[in-house]
């Protein structure tokens, strides 16, 4: 009893921690999500009205696609290039410590800071990207006036040029989802390895006696013993997605024409720029849900194919 009343004391600083700025703030955004509220005078309730408003409301639905688009383009991105780059880094070459390190070092870095150098980077005149582009004749339309080499012409010829990163519609989510990809690729790349190097060596071994390649290893012995890690590394990927929100709001402020505008900063906007809390509350709720949806859509679906 003496040892249980000391634990519970240990813990207790956390629990109080959760329970205040976590779970309390979780059930009076619930409450908040029926009631129209501006921080500025008392609530009144409304029902199930912002709801309803959200439904009918096209920039949600363009937010919701858009993050639902976002997704498709990082997460089958994150987690094969996680997976290649652990793979690599799961061998014995030197200087192996420094390459792992310089793989996490963007996971390190504030995406804030991290944000503004990407924007640097995808500039449409000044950007280092398009620079590099126009040493080999790609250039943006804007720049299609000016004189041209060989190799603009064989370019233009086909209508390719460099795309306006986050001034283009058609593009800007792909310029956040490449920011994206750098910033997080790292850390699903420390727990891929980590799981490659609890696989038993003799497995590789035996396989190799039996005159099994690279390809029949890899795909006979670490994909399935892997499974689990790259079940929980999908599901965290998928989680982080849906919650995308820094890159936006330091590049493109949901811009241009709303083609980056998404759930995040959909609930951002209307809670902090237009004072519509109880409105953002239900969008917030919205995007929960969503985000449970596909987590337990994942477990049952894809669960079943993990070997444990």
């Amino acid at each position: 009893m003496r040892d249980t009343k000391r634990a519970i004391l240990f813990i207790l600083p956390t629990y109080l921690v959760i329970t205040i700025f976590i779970i309390l703030p979780i059930f009076f955004a619930l409450y908040i999500s029926f009631n129209k509220w501006n921080l500025l005078a008392p609530m009144k309730f409304i029902g199930l009205s912002n709801y309803g408003k959200l439904f009918r409301s096209e920039e949600f639905w363009k937010a919701l696609i858009n993050t639902v688009y976002y997704t498709f383009i990082t997460v089958p991105l994150c987690v094969i290039f996680a997976l290649v780059i652990a793979l690599l880094l799961n061998t014995r070459i030197k200087g192996i410590a420094f390459y792992r390190v310089a793989y996490f070092m963007p996971v390190m870095t504030s995406f804030v800071a991290s944000a503004f150098i990407w924007q640097w980077i995808f500039q449409s005149q000044n950007g280092i990207l398009n620079f590099v582009f126009g040493l080999i004749g790609l250039k943006p339309l804007s720049w299609l006036n000016e004189p041209k080499g060989v190799f603009t012409v064989l370019f233009e010829s086909f209508g390719v040029h460099i795309p306006r990163w986050l001034g283009g519609p058609s593009v800007t989510l792909v310029a956040i989802g490449i920011m994206s990809i750098w910033k997080n690729v790292g850390y699903y790349m420390i727990i891929f390895l980590a799981g490659l190097q609890n696989i038993p060596r003799s497995y590789y071994e035996a396989a190799e006696m039996d005159g099994a390649g690279p390809v029949r290893r890899f795909f006979s012995i670490t994909l399935p013993i892997l499974s689990p890690t790259t079940f929980f590394v999908l599901i965290m990927a998928v989680i982080v997605s849906f919650q995308v929100f820094e890159q936006v709001a330091v590049t493109t402020q949901g811009g241009p024409l709303n083609s980056s505008l998404v759930l995040v900063y959909f609930v951002y906007q209307k809670a902090f720029k237009f004072l519509e809390v109880g409105y953002a509350s239900s969008a917030a709720y919205i995007l929960f849900a969503i985000v449970l949806f596909l987590t337990y859509l994942q477990v049952k679906v894809i669960g079943k194919r993990v070997h444990y």
